[in-house]
């Protein structure tokens, strides 16, 4: 860990205080200059850890963590494990309980470093099947609601260990570090940061991440053109046009979560009633090379996201095709609900200050140029719309008026009318040391209502992985295979 106390702001103030102000800490204790109060999102994500769902109960969806597996040359002790943990113990999230009923607040447990043990565990596999079971409880497995809402597992491979890797199995071999958080912590980009407090890179100096800047929105009306009767003519067709997006952007909000579903595929079936089938397995995709993705982004003038979101589009249809899917023939509707984070005033803070937001995916028979061309303009049209804010908008109007049980149907009805749940984290761009020990490679995991599909990056590659339920998406290994050979196509064409 770098030299020096850590430079966390105080999360206790939230994404909802007033005035955005943040507090610089310099570790624990802390007393809070606020009340310690939840913004809407935060709050919803609260009442889910301490009711155990988001959903409905009929849906039986348990709160799933986000977890986060680190593979090394050796296991950590336990010094090094408790040095770690006791600097992130400056993040107050890490060392607050969520109290409440129907009201929620965050808590300081004021001995949280004597009870730092208690948060860690240690196991042994015997060989790869057991070590995928053992991620795959991970993953399934709640956290205790009544601590704070985070803990580690430390798998070890035991001296009689047999290992024979198996399609979708992980590819690596313990030690591994598994670290558990709940979504209440914060957000995707947020936990990068928890990510960056608790590691460092081989030097000794601070994780290199990649900036996340999102492209600037084009300007709705430029004064400085006021006194050109033609330029005062086209923002006025522009202005016209983005007050059009918007009203397009409202309905579209209202009418997703009662709208039509995806249509049924070999990949998922949202036509039947959604509920959590009580099985789901992580599959893990050989990595890919960034620098692939990088070179077609700079061919194509799209992004990383948009190269991503076209290959897995192309290895869906694949899929479909392999399983004969009826459908792959056709333009099936096939949807992701996609987590859009807000810009934040200070990208150290750990807030919730994202929704959700439906990005269709472009399947069928199709060039695999065409089909990234046209999610370059999908995912062009998605940043520039207003629809995220208006969805925010709306979700606090429902959240605040209408009710938990009103906003929890709510839910349900927009994440099960999607195929899968995408994300795509960017993860440190060269090696760090955590708890004491260099990370060769680290997997995401999480369960879901739907399908989850996450693209993590680390150190100039790439690695897709999905947890789906192996008896509704048998094979699901191969998503994997036929994204590398649609990445490949790209390349050929491109390159």
């Amino acid at each position: 860990m770098a030299a020096g106390p850590p430079r966390i702001v105080d999360p206790l103030l939230d994404d909802a205080a007033p005035d955005g102000v943040s507090v610089e800490m310099q570790g624990p204790p802390y007393t809070p200059l606020r009340p310690r109060r939840m913004s809407l999102m935060t709050h919803t994500l609260a009442r889910a850890a301490k009711k155990g769902t988001a959903f409905p109960a009929f849906a039986k969806v348990p709160d799933f963590p986000i977890c986060t597996f680190f593979f090394m040359d050796e296991a950590p002790n336990d010094v090094d494990l408790i040095e770690t943990l006791k600097k992130l113990m400056s993040i107050d999230r890490l060392r607050c309980t969520v109290m409440g009923e129907k009201t929620f607040e965050w808590e300081v447990v004021a001995d949280m470093e004597q009870k730092l043990a208690s948060h860690v565990t240690r196991a042994q596999v015997s060989s790869e099947k057991e070590l995928r079971a053992k991620l795959d409880a991970l993953i399934l497995t709640p956290l205790d609601a009544d601590r704070p809402l985070w803990d580690v597992t430390v798998v070890t491979l035991a001296p009689n260990a047999t290992w024979t890797d198996s399609p979708g199995g992980p590819g690596r071999k313990p030690p591994m570090v598994c670290v558990r958080l709940s979504h209440t912590i914060g957000d995707g980009i947020s936990l990068v940061n928890v990510l960056n407090e608790a590691c460092v890179s081989e030097d000794g100096s601070p994780v290199r991440t990649v900036n996340f800047t999102r492209r600037p929105n084009p300007k709705v009306w430029d004064w400085s053109t006021l006194y050109n009767p033609i330029n005062i003519l086209t923002q006025l067709a522009n202005l016209l046009w983005y007050i059009l997006k918007c009203i397009y952007a409202v309905l579209r909000a209202l009418v997703t979560p009662f709208g039509p579903h995806d249509t049924k595929t070999a990949f998922c079936d949202t036509k039947s009633k959604v509920v959590y089938s009580g099985k789901r397995t992580m599959v893990t995709c050989p990595s890919f090379k960034l620098a692939d993705i990088r070179e077609i982004k700079t061919q194509m003038g799209c992004t990383v996201n948009d190269v991503v979101c076209a290959c897995l589009a192309g290895a869906l249809h694949k899929y479909q095709v392999h399983r004969g899917d009826p459908t792959a023939d056709r333009r099936p509707l096939v949807r992701a609900a996609v987590p859009y984070a807000f810009p934040r005033k200070n990208p150290a803070e750990l807030t919730n200050s994202w929704t959700f937001v439906s990005l269709p995916f472009y399947l069928g028979p199709m060039d695999i140029k065409d089909r990234l061309a046209k999610t370059k303009r999908r995912c062009d049209d998605m940043k520039r719309s207003p629809e995220a804010h208006v969805i925010a908008g709306i979700n606090t109007v429902a959240g605040k008026l209408l009710g938990a049980k009103f906003q929890s149907q709510t839910i349900y009805d927009f994440m099960s009318r999607h195929s899968m749940v995408f994300t795509n984290v960017p993860g440190p761009t060269a090696p760090v040391v955590l708890f004491g020990q260099k990370v060769n490679d680290f997997l995401f995991g999480m369960g879901n209502l739907v399908n989850q599909v996450s693209v993590i990056s680390y150190d100039g590659t790439m690695t897709l992985s999905l947890v789906v339920d192996p008896d509704a998406v048998p094979d699901a290994h191969l998503i994997g295979k036929f994204f590398q050979e649609e990445l490949d196509n790209l390349c050929a064409k491109l390159i």
